[in-house]
């Protein structure tokens, strides 16, 4: 076997670049939803409690799983800056309370074990250890402790395989938690929530609890976040971070709620293209925090200045001033449309910018630009794209609730982009949600008229292109059996074979049968927030690599003895080698740094360290629309919102 495995556990200065662009994006992707004005808070002492204070959660599981060399957590991060824990005794009763459980949780995986059926091993990827909610917290204890300020996290894990469930101690805070965070919240003068989840959860018990100060969606922010959120709480980084995803105010406020999961052979989409805020704002749906929102230490003025069109592309132009006088921070400027007709959403959106950081009394000029195609509609009947006539609203703001109208745009002549054919007729027919988008034009504003001459039609077609491939390929395609082009296409599994290059931890390979024509295996990789391979591996005298640590949380289920037998090598056996990755924040939080340039980054910096370990094919970035909170692999997806989705995803493969 060869390897780009390492045997030296050294530090790389690349592995210090990268940790510091993971803490970068995290700083970015924290939103904080609520701030009566604790916040930001100077270093002291503090009770620190919740599920996630020492088991703070980096990220999903399964696919998402990135083994890293260290982890820094919520204690640690307000450890490292100079925050002084107090309640060390209710965290180390929490720590044994979360061992004793996952045990009992393992032990009731590896009964199911006895008899490995299929039927067994799909279970197994579906159970997922829920985190024990700790001590309740007594009036006693809150009294013994000399401090005005309390930090709270609730945390949630889900993953491959596992939804959330609408119910106590997954989507909704539990009893313990909700008594725990009212006590809290009315002992303490200064009371901060902490929300250490991969999707929104169900915050409305707090409508009727005074005294919780502040709320702040951290998420799961791969292995920097500890750092990340206490320099955000300290004030040292100003939050900027914005909604990919709208919280709703209770679980059944989302469309056909009750119908999630429930079928495991199909799902009815009955909701269309209402999701997220296009369901709430078309069918006035007061959100609990709307797509897009987030607040900040500073505040800002947007100030429209003026949009222009050529050919295609309209340009709009905003000045944003930080108008605080304290601290410097960034802003979102996000550009709406209303689309007028029949099934078209309320509003849309089409364009967004960041600013870079602004001093107090600061500004910046954003231009933003988007394409005439971004109002478009696919009209099944006729089998076209199109730009249908009529006048459009413009409308810019700070989230998809807090816009003004810029601009009116207006289409004289329905613009057909592109014509196609219907090749895959629905099977049987799904009732869908219909909304009317009818809105007035405000007087006075500035119209932009797009002509006839905008576009060029694209005529598709279907037949197929002529293969152009080089003579030494199609040689060699000719030279293989249907037997060898089978094998060619199945790879090897998770497992690979026993010679040929390996990544060790990679979840596919190809088959090393052709390495005598010429043909190398590849390494696929799981991971949109960096990579899952193994961080330590073994290889043996004579060439074999085997693991020594489990490189995805499903093979915990194995008893120790048979890992150790079937997967796991021996360290004394071979020279033990290193591969240290970047855990980067999940994508949904990534989503909510709003920006591409520093996605753009992180997306070089995962290439680069796939050249360093022989990685081929990186899976990622991740692309479904996020449509209910419950769905266990939202984690790895980054938005409700298509053009938000498809921009993060295009900058991260660039």
């Amino acid at each position: 076997m060869q390897t780009k495995a390492r045997p030296s556990d050294k530090v790389s200065s690349r592995a210090q670049l990268h940790q510091q662009l993971s803490y970068e994006i995290a700083t970015e992707a924290i939103v904080l939803l609520e701030n009566n004005g604790v916040l930001p808070l100077a270093p002291c002492p503090v009770a620190l409690y919740g599920a996630g204070a020492e088991y703070t959660v980096m990220g999903g599981s399964g696919s998402g799983e990135v083994n890293v060399r260290h982890h820094i957590t919520i204690k640690q991060g307000l450890t490292d800056a100079g925050f002084h824990i107090l309640t060390n005794d209710w965290i180390s009763r929490y720590d044994q309370q979360w061992k004793a459980g996952k045990q009992t949780f393992l032990k009731a995986a590896r009964r199911k074990l006895i008899f490995p059926t299929e039927r067994v091993f799909n279970d197994l990827m579906s159970m997922e250890y829920r985190y024990p909610s700790g001590d309740s917290i007594s009036q006693d204890e809150l009294n013994e402790l000399p401090t005005d300020t309390c930090l709270y996290v609730l945390s949630r894990h889900a993953g491959e395989g596992h939804d959330m469930k609408d119910e106590e101690g997954s989507y909704r805070i539990d009893t313990t938690e909700l008594n725990n965070i009212r006590i809290c919240a009315s002992h303490f003068r200064r009371m901060v929530l902490i929300i250490n989840t991969c999707s929104p959860i169900d915050l409305s018990p707090l409508d009727s609890m005074p005294g919780v100060d502040a709320i702040v969606y951290m998420g799961q922010l791969g292995m920097e976040g500890g750092r990340a959120l206490a320099d955000m709480l300290m004030g040292k980084t100003c939050p900027s971070g914005r909604l990919a995803v709208s919280w709703a105010e209770k679980y059944r406020d989302i469309p056909f709620a009750d119908e999630f999961a429930l079928d495991s052979e199909q799902a009815l989409y009955k909701e269309g293209i209402y999701v997220g805020y296009r369901y709430f704002d078309s069918f006035d749906v007061q959100p609990r925090y709307p797509f897009g929102y987030g607040l900040s230490y500073t505040t800002f003025k947007i100030t429209y200045a003026g949009a222009t069109i050529s050919k295609d592309i309209v340009t709009c132009s905003f000045l944003v001033t930080n108008t605080g006088k304290q601290y410097s921070g960034k802003e979102v400027v996000q550009v709406y449309v209303r689309c007028p007709g029949e099934d078209r959403e309320y509003q849309r959106l089409v364009a967004f910018a960041k600013t870079h950081t602004l001093l107090p009394d600061e500004s910046e000029t954003l231009n933003i630009s988007f394409p005439v195609s971004t109002l478009s509609e696919y009209k099944e009947g006729e089998a076209e794209t199109v730009v249908s006539k009529g006048k459009y609203l413009i409308l810019a703001g700070s989230s998809s609730r807090q816009t003004q109208p810029m601009a009116v745009l207006t289409i004289n002549e329905t613009l057909i982009l592109s014509r196609h054919k219907n090749l895959c007729q629905a099977k049987h027919k799904v009732a869908i949600l219909k909304h009317n988008n009818n809105f007035d034009i405000p007087q006075g504003l500035p119209e932009l008229v797009v002509g006839a001459d905008a576009v060029k039609t694209i005529e598709h077609n279907y037949s197929l292109p002529p293969i152009a491939i080089p003579q030494s390929a199609k040689s060699l395609l000719d030279s293989l059996s249907a037997e060898d082009m089978i094998t060619l296409c199945v790879g090897t599994g998770m497992m690979g074979e026993k010679h040929g290059f390996h990544t060790p931890g990679a979840v596919g390979h190809t088959t090393t049968a052709f390495l005598n024509k010429g043909v190398p295996n590849v390494e696929l990789c799981d991971g949109p927030a960096g990579l899952r391979i193994e961080k330590r591996a073994v290889q043996y005298p004579n060439g074999e690599i085997k693991s020594l640590d489990i490189s995805i949380s499903v093979y915990e289920f194995f008893p120790p003895l048979l890992l150790k037998w079937m997967i796991l090598g021996d360290e004394k056996k071979g020279t033990v080698l290193y591969q240290f990755v970047t855990a980067f924040p999940i994508e949904a939080m990534v989503a909510q740094t709003w920006n591409l340039p520093l996605v753009e980054q992180m997306g070089k910096a995962v290439s680069a360290e796939m050249q360093e370990y022989g990685v081929t094919f990186w899976l990622a970035p991740a692309m479904n629309i996020v449509r209910n909170p419950l769905c266990g692999r939202n984690f790895e997806y980054y938005s409700e919102d298509p053009l938000l989705t498809g921009k993060m995803a295009a900058a991260a493969t660039r």
